[in-house]
């Protein structure tokens, strides 16, 4: 019987978060992050690549970041890697005056996600337009930070599992290189949606309310990541319609669908609060 209700209150939180998404737009809203992240994302790597530049001096960590990024957009990496390599040779003459701009200007994306995560909560901005900038900025930054921290932190148990000692469990070459691959890109993408949702909304959020949204959207990402590569192989045919610009559409499209995937997150996170609390899961 709990097991029945646990699955009958689950249910009802998934339906009432994709009719909520739906009372608030989210199709609008993802288009707009989509929009901003498109126009973001590269001086938010170049950013990372030149802070990491400065302060890190692993080649693999930075190396690793490239990796990890290209991983996260399926179908855009060649593109992604062709435009970094024409301006990644100048990252280290950078200075910090020069990285805090990158940072400035990525953090437009952060704007985005701030309105639509507010718009879940269901919290109006109340801040002075300016302080909300910064807002964004030291979101682009906190991000940006965890990532490579995490990533660091990567590098250091892929030494620790090419250790000679992992072969006497038994762990043969794939299990080894899915124990450095797959559960470490799942931490990463969970840590960064819960810093998002974490941060985002102008009124406090515990922990506890954004661990559920951020576990959802994270199964959402790696499943979503699974099937647009499916999607790309086997069942699209943009360069047909879209010629040279297919490349471009592949990263909006891919942009679009992690963007609504984010809000769904949000809206999960804040009708779950609403069940706890008693309320209906569809109230306003």
């Amino acid at each position: 019987m709990k097991l029945r209700h646990w699955l009958k209150t689950e249910l009802s939180i998934l339906v009432g978060t994709f009719h909520k998404a739906k009372q608030d737009a989210a199709p609008d809203l993802a288009a707009a992050i989509a929009f901003w992240a498109f126009f973001s994302i590269f001086p938010l790597l170049i950013g990372m690549l030149s802070l990491s530049s400065h302060f890190l001096e692993s080649a693999s960590l930075q190396a690793r970041i490239y990796e990890t990024v290209t991983d996260m957009l399926p179908g855009s990496a060649e593109m992604v890697k062709s435009n970094l390599e024409a301006v990644v040779q100048y990252r280290g003459s950078m200075s910090l005056v020069a990285i805090v701009g990158l940072f400035w200007t990525a953090s437009k994306v952060f704007g985005a996600i701030t309105r639509a995560v507010n718009r879940a909560v269901g919290v109006q901005q109340d801040r002075k337009p300016w302080l909300s900038k910064l807002r964004y900025f030291w979101m682009a930054v906190a991000v940006s930070i965890l990532i490579i921290v995490s990533l660091g932190v990567t590098v250091v148990l892929e030494l620790v599992l090419e250790s000679p000692a992992l072969s006497e469990l038994g762990l043969d070459a794939g299990a080894v290189s899915w124990l450095q691959g797959w559960p470490a890109s799942f931490i990463l993408v969970f840590l960064i949606f819960a810093l998002i949702y974490k941060l985002t909304p102008f009124m406090d959020v515990l922990w506890s309310q954004v661990i559920p949204g951020a576990l959802l959207a994270t199964l959402l990402f790696e499943l979503g990541q699974a099937g647009f590569v499916l999607y790309l192989d086997k069942v699209a045919n943009l360069k047909v319609v879209y010629g040279s610009l297919s490349s471009i559409i592949v990263l909006l499209l891919w942009l679009y669908v992690s963007a609504l995937i984010l809000i769904l997150g949000a809206e999960y996170s804040i009708v779950r609060w609403r069940v706890r609390r008693g309320e209906a899961p569809l109230s306003d």
